[in-house]
């Protein structure tokens, strides 16, 4: 953080915090990039999300479609939407119902496997490359900060902007869990 800013003085520390803030915003756009690139190297006209869905079907292995978007905090609809691309690119398939015939699983087709792998490849060979000038006792405690982060913020109600019409308060919405889809509230999901 800024060597200037101490977060014992009172006000400081609202400060430092809303500058964690900033940077985690940053580091969420910048994820959507990689995605954005991502998703482009496997198919040129393949959204950002269609590739978190087709990563997130990697590695749960076959799902339901309603797993997928409790796991990615995206609605069904558009779970869907991106699962029947990835099916015509022959990416994934659908497979006999488990159950009931509403829950066919989704599942990676070999080419699928091969380029959500080939991808992962050169995402970690571009971030080991990002982090080859840092001391690996710094990559061990960015390591521990972000994952005490991230276990505090996945774990952590959602923000529910005030938009000032009525019935769309807080108050409103009961005692309904607000807490980031497909994350138990002991951060395990």
């Amino acid at each position: 953080m800024d060597g200037g800013v101490d977060p014992t003085v009172p006000g400081s520390r609202d400060s430092v915090l809303d500058g964690v803030q900033e940077r985690a915003a940053t580091m969420c756009r910048s994820e959507q990039l990689v995605c954005w690139s991502l998703a482009r190297g496997i198919d040129p006209a393949m959204e950002p999300a269609a590739y978190s869905v087709l990563s997130a079907s990697r590695t749960l292995g076959p799902c339901r479609v309603t797993d997928l978007a409790a796991v990615l905090g995206m609605s069904l609809p558009a779970v869907s939407g991106h699962v029947a691309v990835l099916v015509r690119l022959g990416l994934v398939e659908r497979s006999a119902p488990v159950d009931d015939e509403r829950s066919r699983p989704v599942r990676l087709t070999a080419e699928g496997v091969r380029r959500v792998d080939a991808a992962r490849a050169v995402r970690r060979r571009s971030f080991r490359r990002q982090l080859e000038g840092w001391e690996p006792a710094d990559v061990v405690e960015l390591a521990g900060l972000l994952s005490r982060f991230n276990d505090a913020y996945l774990t952590a109600e959602l923000p529910v902007p005030v938009t000032g019409t009525s019935g769309s308060d807080v108050s409103s919405r009961g005692s309904r869990d607000r807490r980031r889809p497909g994350v138990s509230p002991e951060g395990s999901g």
